[in-house]
This record gives structure tokens, C-alpha cells and sequence, in this order.
């Protein structure tokens, strides 16, 4: 499996404090089946803003003390949507998914349509390809599957926690989450975890829960399909 959202990275936002947790998490991701992983540590303003020079510094560290494991690192950034943010993704003042054209994208949870419609359209102009993180969460898109399609078809892609996949997230994130299942609008699932505790990765139970969904081949796609894309430009 391929992990295309975690906050792994040690010492630059909320996630992993120390880089002992780091290889912890990292352990655990391969323990659940994971081979490849997109390390994105949060870009927000006046929140996260760590430099580029600390994250590649840490990233290269941390290549170097998991090089036992057998995993496939690479960097990224879960970039929260600003008015600068193509302009600073052309300059390479942030890092796009693994080098590639995809852009892991963040809202606010009670971000309006119109918001998100024009920050996504914005990025797709410029030839980036959005990559809605946790779109489970955004309250435009849970009250309108509409949105959600007119997104995707427009080129966008969805990705979803493993937690709201699992109902670790709640009832109600389980049954939005079935529902995108059955209209075929989940792009990618990743864990997005922070820690080893409340926010640990889960991929290994969301990929249960999507096999027994749609079958063995609908979670490989989801799982590895998808996100290999990604990593192959």
C-alpha cells in the first residue's frame, strides 16, 4: 500500500515530535502492509510554516535512519489554501507531492463551494492537480455530493482518512464515507496520522473496510493504484 498523507516528518508542525517517534510510526505503517510514503507536513499561515531548508534536512535524516526498512520515502506538504499558494508552488517555495503536479489541498472545515470551487480551479489552470485532503471533512462537501462530483469530474481528487473509513471518526463520517464508496468518489485513502496514539496510521483497517465494500481489487485500487500514479507522474 502507498501512504500519500502523514505528518511522519519529525519536528517541523503537529505531528512527530522526535525522530525516535518518527521510525516508530514508520515501523508501524510497514507492519500494516506499507511501502511507500509521501511525508507532508502542514504549510498554514501564522500556524505551520516551517522552512523548506528544515524540512528537507529532516526529511534527509530521516531517509537515512530508516534506510533498514525497506519503504519508499518521499516529500510533500499538506498545503492549506491561501491566495499565494500557485505562486509558491511555481516558485518552489513548497514542495508538491513527491515532485509531481499533485497538490495535497487543505480547507477550513466550514470553507464555503465557492472558496473551494475557485481554489481548486485556480491550481487546475495552472496545471497542478488538487488533491482534496480529508474532503470528509468540510461541510460543503458532506452536504453535497453535487460539489463533490462537480469537483472530480473537473479534475480534482478526493482523498479521505482511513479513521472516517474505519468509523474511528464517528458514525456519521462512516456512512458519508460508504456513500462515496458507492458513487465511486474516493481517489485515495490515507492515514494522516500524527502520532502513535489517537492519530496513529490505520491503513491496514481501512483497507478491510474498503475490500469488503467493493472487493480486493476496488481497495488495491484505491490503495495502490491510485496513489502510484502519483509517485509515477
Amino acid at each position: 500500500m502507498y501512504d500519500i498523507h502523514c505528518h511522519i516528518l519529525p519536528g517541523v508542525d503537529d505531528g512527530a515530535g522526535h525522530i525516535g517517534l518518527s521510525l516508530e510510526m514508520l515501523k508501524a505503517e510497514k507492519d500494516s502492509g506499507v511501502r511507500t510514503i509521501i511525508l507532508t507536513p502542514h504549510y498554514r499561515r501564522r500556524m505551520f510554516e516551517p522552512s523548506v531548508d528544515l524540512i528537507r534536512e529532516n526529511f534527509e535524516t530521516l531517509q537515512k535512519e530508516a534506510a533498514g526498512l525497506g519503504l519508499d520515502l518521499y516529500l510533500g506538504c499538506e498545503y492549506h489554501a491561501n491566495m499565494d499558494m500557485v505562486e509558491n508552488l511555481q516558485e518552489g517555495r513548497r514542495p508538491t507531492l513527491a515532485g509531481s503536479r499533485f497538490v495535497l489541498t487543505e480547507f477550513k472545515e466550514d470553507s464555503p463551494a465557492e472558496f473551494i470551487r475557485e481554489r481548486t480551479m485556480a491550481l487546475l489552470n495552472a496545471g497542478y492537480t488538487p488533491v482534496i485532503a480529508h474532503f470528509e471533512r468540510y461541510k460543503a462537501l458532506r452536504s453535497s455530493t453535487d460539489l463533490v462530483e462537480e469537483l472530480y469530474e473537473r479534475g480534482c481528487r478526493m482523498q479521505m482518512n482511513a479513521d472516517c473509513i474505519t468509523g474511528r471518526d464517528g458514525f456519521f463520517m462512516a456512512r458519508f464515507a460508504k456513500k462515496m464508496a458507492q458513487y465511486d468518489l474516493i481517489s485515495y485513502v490515507a492515514s494522516d496520522c500524527h502520532d502513535m496514539g489517537r492519530r496513529a496510521p490505520h491503513l491496514a483497517e481501512a483497507a478491510k473496510v474498503l475490500e469488503k465494500w467493493g472487493g480486493v481489487r476496488y481497495a488495491e485500487h484505491i490503495l495502490c493504484d491510485n496513489p502510484r500514479e502519483i509517485i509515477e507522474g
